[in-house]
């Protein structure tokens, strides 16, 4: 049964499409009302996929997309990796609303906003996220050996990594305006876990996990307005970190896989004047 803790959470959460949740009758909390903090943005996740064979589908989503959001030189270096970016308004093409709709994409609310990393396996999630605080989306199963050939400038720099797994790391940066810009880094990361001492705010502290490959040069930062949507896939030619990244065999066929971050809520709505930003917190090792 769901307290009136969690209840209240939920019900900050909550924006349009999604169904409120019933009111259960219970003995009030003695504890404050759990509010998200003043800085924190709300976003929604969720992968979806289809054949690798069903080309008009996938030009028909990217047609409807803008990649020119994105500086032309990124563009190029995430199309050498293998990478696609695309922004959305509010309204997604109809085939990719249908494949989010799908039965198995069942909401599901990360409520307490704690959690730095998010696995999705098909479903759709709602993440809050913290002022430059680091979260992470786990998109790749783990592979016991990854060869990684990444061009850059012309050349090809080569790693092989063991008990490797791609991610993208994700930063939230709210405006004054409502609109937040939205930082995402490809990372891989691999290795034994293990603790290293990092620098935060003039001092040392623990870390523990296994090594980052950071792929900065694929940084990307898009400006979202409330209900915007980004799209991230790969390549019509699967390669390189596409490979790794967004396709996977189900039932003995190659799927292509595509990842949709929304900008669900944020609280700075009419809350500042325009221009207006949080200062980010510290994220240690970054």
């Amino acid at each position: 049964m769901s307290s009136p803790h969690f209840c209240l959470v939920a019900a900050l959460l909550a924006v349009g499409g999604c169904a409120p949740l019933p009111s259960i009758a219970s003995k009030p909390s003695a504890l404050p009302p759990s509010r998200l903090a003043p800085d924190s943005v709300v976003i929604d996740l969720a992968f979806v996929q289809l054949p690798v064979a069903d080309v008009a589908s996938y030009e028909t989503i990217w047609d409807g997309a803008d990649e020119q959001a994105l500086p032309p030189d990124l563009r190029r270096r995430l199309a050498t990796n293998g990478l696609r970016i695309g922004l959305y308004g509010q309204e997604l093409p109809a085939h990719l609303r249908q494949l989010l709709d799908a039965p198995k994409n069942v909401l599901a609310n990360a409520a307490d906003g704690s959690t730095t990393d998010l696995e999705i396996g098909g479903s759709q999630q709602r993440l809050p996220l913290r002022a430059g605080h680091r979260s992470v989306v786990k998109v790749s199963r783990s592979h016991a050996s990854l060869s990684v050939l990444l061009s850059e400038d012309g050349s090809v720099r080569g790693h092989q990594l063991a008990d490797a797994r791609c991610n993208f790391s994700l930063k939230a940066y709210p405006q004054g305006d409502g609109r937040v810009k939205l930082a995402i880094v490809p990372e891989i990361e691999h290795g034994e876990s293990k603790t290293r001492w990092v620098a935060s705010e003039g001092i040392m502290i623990p870390q523990t996990g296994p090594e980052r490959l950071i792929l900065d040069r694929l940084r990307v930062e898009a400006m979202l307005n409330p209900g915007q949507w980004l799209v991230l896939s790969a390549t019509p030619d699967i390669k390189g970190l596409g490979e790794y990244y967004f396709s996977q065999i189900t039932g003995g066929t190659v799927q292509r896989r595509l990842l949709l971050i929304r900008l669900a809520h944020t609280q700075h709505d009419d809350l500042f004047a325009p221009g207006q930003t949080s200062a980010p917190l510290a994220t240690p090792g970054e």
